[in-house]
Order: structure tokens, then C-alpha cells, then sequence
């Protein structure tokens, strides 16, 4: 019976989100792998939303993006 629990790495201890449903003592089998989520911001998770924004929150993220590549003059 596998199951998905998450939890964050402490030294040598994952620390999970959730108890789990065995008893103390039950010997279970662990794989483990790294959360794949793109950091908040990154070209990867602008690129996670396309299909799912509004035409108007596509633009606003389109200005904002352009906006940070506007060099100023005044420099």
C-alpha cells in the first residue's frame, strides 16, 4: 500500500506534515525525493500558469516583465 506524505529535511530526520497511520515500531519501506515546485517568481512558474490566466492577467504580467527590462534614461 503506498501513500504520498510530505515533510521538510531536519539534519539526518524528515519531519512529516502528517502523523502517520502505523503503529511505533512498524518497520515501512522510504522513498524520497525532492517536492518539484518552480520558485515563486522563476520563469518556470510564469510559464505553470499559461492556459489558466484571464486575458487581463496575462497582460498585467506581461507589463510587469517589461517593465523591469525599461532602462532608465535618467542613469
Amino acid at each position: 500500500m503506498a501513500m504520498v506524505y510530505h515533510g521538510r529535511v531536519n539534519g539526518k530526520q524528515i519531519e512529516l506534515d502528517e502523523p502517520l497511520p502505523f503503529a511505533d515500531g512498524t518497520r515501512i519501506s522510504v522513498n524520497v525525493e525532492a517536492e518539484q515546485h518552480p520558485r515563486k517568481g522563476s520563469p518556470r512558474a510564469v510559464l505553470a500558469l499559461a492556459g489558466t490566466l484571464t486575458p487581463e492577467e496575462a497582460d498585467a504580467i506581461l507589463d510587469a516583465s517589461q517593465e523591469c527590462r525599461r532602462i532608465d534614461e535618467s542613469l
